[in-house]
């Protein structure tokens, strides 16, 4: 069915693509003709080119609509203005305009997760109020009515494993009383090419509209292949949305159910290398077997893997199988040191890599996202109002990618795999013929979810109160025909095959559920209290049950083919539950100042990890348990007024306290790599956030800034590097005879710089109003130091300080440089020009540190400096 529907989404995207130009036209007539009908309903703006107000800005942090100032939760909002002038096309560009908020990539644009506070992991994406969506750092972000980031847990009314934060996307709804719609083409360097087409029709005048949006994303890769044409890190993706609102009668009942569809075929992500370690044994043997000793050590590494190989007839003999492998291993160290030393120059010398030979080096992705929001007004029960609101959503995702891990294009280690995100851990099926690998996206995954919230208001806002129950099942797919991780390690001179190995085993059932059950309220106590007025309290409380049983299939190599084929049966399963709780104090000091005190909690579920052949792996367990955070949060927003200056300062003082951290290892040991998640102990993270604006004359000054001290507090565990073995004076006195344990509190603390913040100042023209608004903005971001990995003080301990910056991204700013001129002359017809990193600063977005196993380390980086012209026609507003 899902193959169905990727047939017809495609067709109709194709079609909508081809004919939306014609439907904007006609459109644009029909409501030129209908306001020539009209009455002006208020007099041209005089004053079209002042600067704007400090605006207000709506936000649903607590799952109603409030101004955010008066919400004591630290938040970031952006709107469709701001998202377009701030050129937030992705959501990795959020990281660089609002605090304490990162992108942690993994392994390219089709991975991706934001890092809020430096709590990876604990931040939900919501689409239309449903976990998922555009989660992926590529992804683009068009007719976007607004972005929320809220900073801290938000797991009473968010609940999906929510310990870090939650970024609310939420697409434009349709109009029920115009025709609109507008074009919006940008065209520039790297081959940018952007097109969104926006078609809102009202079906029935006030009472059902339909909003169609097509999109397509194309920016070439900024990373070449050495001796090719072929271009990594590319972004190519369409997308349809297609909205439709209903509100029958009187508007007691509204209904909006939106569906999407995104499809992505591109190269993926160029992970380049930073660093390399050059002494492990596999690059420092003999050449051949009539090197010294060659034939000695050649036979008690590789004789195992050459005995298979000659059973299987796929070498004619031991000794030759032997020595075809050594020669093999031995251009390893060359080669490494060779591209180390060229990628080391720096500047442009990391937009260059080499490719596979042997893999075909792209990635996919199909997904549907389907939300259904219905909202009833019950009316009046006493003095309390009544409404409900149902939330169902629906998610089906399929993709794969093929990528080298090593920097080296796959002579260390390349995969079929999954793109990075869990969310889609089981789509691909991969399998292998010979020596090589089959790319293939697998069974869709599906997501299911139903929420149900009662809201109430009694008297006049003295007690708001919210009550729900939230479901999720996720089935675990069944393939019996792929793996969804092969690995080629080595060159796979270590198998029989000279090929891949499965990291994972057949995926044969099982599901992922949740249900919960929470309420929150905000009580007026300055209505029971009027001398201290302005005073509310909010309490909620969140009760989470987790469950995830999968039941897999080992994979067994067949020789000579190379297949995998299915094996013994095996199944695991996992249950946890936990509470997410809110408690607030904000009092209204004045009008335009609130300050408040909060503390939360919040709980993530722990899971399962499934890594084939994992013992040798460092600190690896088959299920890994929950993680808790509490945190404690001060804060004041408050808007001013300085002579003919206005602004707004927003401020938040916290403290995290993290328990039973889940962090992400990769790890690499007998031909096999994988990723997988283990507990650290505990951590203490505190910071200081800060928001501004301040309008004066013609001009507009915003700044954000975070301050983020993140320490562990206790962490004992196994060597992260595998190196420190029992027997070591470092290890602990609870370690056992099998495990040495090691204290790992001094490990920096990753995915959070201590400083981050950014500066916008924009300018508007001393313009004509009937020649439209124009301006000019520059964007300056900055941050210190960030550490991508744990095991950061492991690998500079053991292999020196040059590898510090391969481990971690060094500080650096980044600037912008926009021109807007809206309405261009009057018309309908709007026009800019960017420039972004305009220095062409190289900055990492992630790193692999595979130092200990692989002998090396590799960065993806984000985009260079890329310029452009956008054009947007709109009409009907």
């Amino acid at each position: 069915m899902a193959d169905k529907l990727t047939r017809i989404a495609r067709g109709a995207l194709c079609g909508l693509a081809s004919t939306l130009l014609a439907g904007v036209a006609a459109a644009a007539l029909a409501g030129q003709a209908e306001a020539a009908t009209q009455p002006d309903s208020k007099a041209p703006d005089d004053d079209a080119n002042a600067p704007p107000k400090v605006e207000e800005v709506v936000i649903t942090a607590r799952r109603v609509a409030e101004n955010i100032q008066k919400v004591p939760v630290a938040a970031t909002a952006l709107n469709p203005t701001a998202l377009r002038e701030k050129a937030i096309t992705t959501p990795t560009e959020l990281m660089f305009h609002a605090p304490s908020v990162q992108m942690s990539t993994l392994f390219g644009k089709l991975s991706g997760g934001f890092s809020v506070r430096g709590l990876s992991g604990g931040t939900t994406t919501y689409y239309a109020e449903v976990a998922g969506g555009p989660t992926e750092a590529g992804a683009p972000l068009f007719d976007i009515g607004s972005v929320q980031v809220l900073n801290g847990p938000q797991g009473t009314l968010f609940g999906r494993a929510n310990t870090a934060g939650a970024v609310l996307i939420e697409p434009q709804h349709p109009a029920l009383d115009r025709v609109e719609g507008s074009l919006d083409v940008t065209q520039g360097g790297l081959g940018m090419n952007r097109v969104t087409g926006v078609l809102n029709l009202p079906l029935v005048r006030d009472h059902l509209a339909l909003r169609v949006a097509v999109n397509r994303n194309h920016l070439d890769g900024d990373t070449q292949v050495t001796g090719s044409a072929q271009r990594l890190n590319e972004e190519n993706s369409q997308s349809l949305r297609v909205g439709l609102d209903w509100r029958p009668g009187g508007g007691a009942i509204r209904n909006y159910a939106v569906f999407d569809y995104f499809h992505v075929d591109q190269s993926p992500g160029a992970l380049v290398l930073a660093a390399v370690n050059p002494n492990l044994a596999i690059f420092n043997l003999p050449s051949s077997i009539s090197a010294a000793n060659g034939l000695a050590v050649g036979t008690a590494t590789f004789g195992t893997a050459c005995n298979a190989a000659v059973a299987a007839g796929l070498s004619a003999d031991l000794n030759s199988c032997i020595d075809q492998r050594l020669q093999i291993a031995a251009t390893f160290k060359p080669a490494l040191l060779a591209e180390y030393q060229r990628v080391s120059q720096g500047g442009g010398a990391v937009r260059l890599t080499p490719g596979s030979a042997d893999l075909l080096e792209k990635e996919t992705l199909h997904r549907y996202n389907f939300v259904d929001k219905t909202d009833v007004d019950l009316g009046h029960f006493g003095d309390t109002s009544v409404s409900f609101r149902n939330i169902f959503g629906f998610q089906a995702v399929t993709g794969a990618t093929g990528w080298t891990v090593d920097g080296l294009g796959g002579l260390l280690q390349e995969s079929v795999s999954v793109s990075g995100s869990s969310a889609y851990g089981t789509t691909p099926s991969g399998q292998q013929v010979g020596s090589r690998a089959v790319y293939k996206a697998g069974p869709y995954q599906y997501t299911y979810s139903d929420e149900a919230q009662l809201h109430g208001v009694l008297g006049r806002d003295l007690l708001r109160w919210t009550v729900g129950g939230y479901y999720q099942n996720t089935p675990s797919i069944v393939n019996t025909a792929g793996i969804r991780n092969l690995s080629r390690v080595f060159s796979g001179i270590t198998l029989a095959t000279l090929g891949y190995n499965p990291s994972f085993p057949f995926a044969d059932g099982g599901f992922s559920r949740q249900t919960a059950v929470f309420g929150q309220g905000t009580l007026d106590l300055g209505r029971l209290t009027p001398f201290i007025g302005g005073l509310h309290l909010t309490g909620g409380l969140r009760k989470t049950w987790d469950k995830q049983v999968l039941t897999t299939l080992a994979a067994v190599t067949q020789l000579p083919s190379g297949a995998y084929v299915p094996g013994a049966a095996s199944t695991t399963a996992t249950a946890s539950s936990g509470y997410n709780s809110t408690v607030s104090l904000d009092a209204q000091i004045s009008d335009r100042l609130l300050v408040y005190g909060a503390t939360r909690s919040g709980y993530r579920p722990g899971g399962i990890n499934q890594v084939l052949n994992a013992s040798a792996f460092p600190n690896f367990t088959q299920t890994y348990a929950p993680e808790t955070v509490r945190d404690y949060e001060l804060g004041a927003k408050w808007d001013f007024a300085l002579g003919d200056a206005r602004g707004r300062l927003n401020g938040a003082l916290y403290r995290t306290d993290y328990s039973n951290i889940q962090r992400t290892f990769s790890g690499s040991a007998n031909g096999v790599t994988a990723t997988y998640v283990v507990n650290a102990s505990a951590a203490v993270i505190q910071g200081v956030e800060l928001q501004g604006q301040l309008l004066f004359g013609r001009w507009d000054a915003s700044a954000t800034y975070s301050y983020g001290d993140a320490k562990f507090t206790n962490w004992i565990g196994s060597d992260p590097l595998g190196l420190i073995k029992p027997g070591n004076a470092r290890c602990l006195p609870q370690s056992t005879t099998a495990i040495c344990l090691i204290d790992l509190a001094s490990s920096p603390f990753p995915n959070i710089p201590k400083h981050q913040g950014s500066v916008t100042i924009k300018y508007y023209l001393p313009l004509d109003a009937s020649k439209g608004r124009a301006s000019l903005a520059a964007t300056g971001y900055f941050q210190s130091r960030k550490y991508f990995t744990d095991a950061a003080a492991r690998n500079i301990e053991q292999y020196g300080e040059a590898v510090r910056d391969a481990v971690s991204q060094p500080a650096y700013s980044r600037f912008n440089l926009r021109a807007d001129w809206d309405h261009v002359f009057g018309s309908d017809f709007s026009v800019a020009a960017f420039v972004n990193n305009l220095t062409n600063v190289n900055y990492a977005l992630t790193a692999v540190t595979q130092l200990h196993s692989l002998g090396n380390a590799t960065k993806l980086y984000g985009e260079p400096r890329t310029y452009g012209v956008q054009l947007r026609y709109e009409f009907g507003r």
